[in-house]
């Protein structure tokens, strides 16, 4: 889709185009579901024209995995207040996940010292299921809500995988964050658990974190558990009121995978406005909505696949760190960077 007379600066050779994740599923459309489209603009048309069995081919064409298939698409389109596959039964964190065996790594971390660490698929699953294991015994339910204090960093990816697991609601602010602006946003949706970090690195510098995270459990009253990263290695030694574990200790064990089924609609993460006009408004993202537009946009849009690396510079307090692991479902290893993008260059 071109405006009238703007230049078109470059378009892909007609092999890419026929070897592209948009292409077969055309293919497959027209195949599968008698829908021919001959271009991007024609089935863009179809997408917007036939919504319901537009995004029920996106669940089909990317066998998503559901305890309960839909039985219908939108249950009332009016806006707002649309209810997309009620009856719905997923989970989010267990459609990422779902490529176990795939060779490679699934995260690979790069920080500014050039130290660089890698988690396979395998090791992956292993860690969120343990993480997962330890939020059930220590009484989280699916709707409650973990807020974590982290930067760019595999644990924070752990954390959200491991959360929506057990259908726990995830919500994480960047670790340069001060303390009014964590409360102010994590006191509205009341946590019982708390994630933070020792530090984090930035243009050369070590950047300790431990007083911003012992203020918070002091002023979020839900909280009942804590866990400590240790990203820069500054021990954490604070007494507080509540449980405090070490991350590499409930990351470690036999725990096996166990993926909470929820409501398509059920909220997976509360995100927030940049709070210039009052206090940040919440922003609730559901497992369903998020997971299809991820299969839609990373495969079809982005045509990442498997052998696909992906980076995008981002603060976890911004949405484009939750599109970075969004692009996992594609089986697209991710890469997390912890530090400033400049720094040393």
């Amino acid at each position: 889709m071109t405006a009238p007379g703007c230049e078109v600066l470059w378009t892909p050779p007609p092999e890419r185009v026929f070897a592209s994740n948009m292409s077969r599923y055309q293919r497959w459309l027209a195949a599968e579901k008698n829908v021919c489209t001959t271009d991007f603009d024609s089935l863009w048309c179809w997408s917007i024209s036939d919504l319901e069995k537009f995004w029920l081919s996106i669940w089909e064409y990317f066998d998503v995995i559901s305890s309960v298939p839909p039985q219908a698409v939108l249950a009332d389109p009016q806006m707002p207040g649309a209810r997309w596959f009620p009856g719905t039964e997923l989970n989010w964190a267990e459609n990422l996940l779902r490529n176990t065996d795939q060779a490679g790594p699934a995260i690979i971390s790069v920080d500014e010292t050039g130290t660089t660490g890698e988690l396979s698929r395998t090791e992956l699953v292993a860690q969120v299921a343990n993480l997962a294991a330890h939020f059930r015994k220590i009484g989280v339910q699916p709707g409650d809500r973990i807020a974590a204090m982290l930067p760019n960093i595999a644990p924070t990816v752990v954390a959200v995988l491991a959360a929506a697991s057990v259908g726990a609601v995830w919500s994480c602010c960047a670790p340069d964050f001060g303390v009014k602006g964590l409360v102010d946003r994590f006191a509205q949706i009341e946590p019982t658990v708390l994630i933070g970090v020792d530090g984090y690195q930035f243009n050369g510098k070590r950047v300790d974190r431990r007083d911003v995270f012992s203020a918070l459990l002091d002023q979020l009253p839900t909280v009942r558990h804590a866990i400590v990263v240790d990203n820069i290695g500054l021990p954490y030694d604070g007494e507080h009121r509540q449980t405090i574990a070490d991350y590499a200790d409930v990351i470690v064990g036999n725990a096996q995978p166990q993926y909470e089924q929820v409501p398509f609609d059920h909220p997976l993460w509360i995100l927030y406005s940049s709070g210039t006009t009052g206090l940040p408004k919440g922003i609730v993202h559901s497992h369903g909505g998020i997971l299809l537009e991820a299969l839609k946009a990373n495969a079809l849009h982005y045509d990442l696949g498997p052998t696909d690396r992906v980076f995008i510079a981002a603060s976890t307090a911004w949405v484009v760190w939750n599109m970075l692991v969004d692009t996992m479902v594609t089986g697209a290893a991710i890469v997390t960077y912890d530090g400033s993008p400049t720094y040393g260059r």
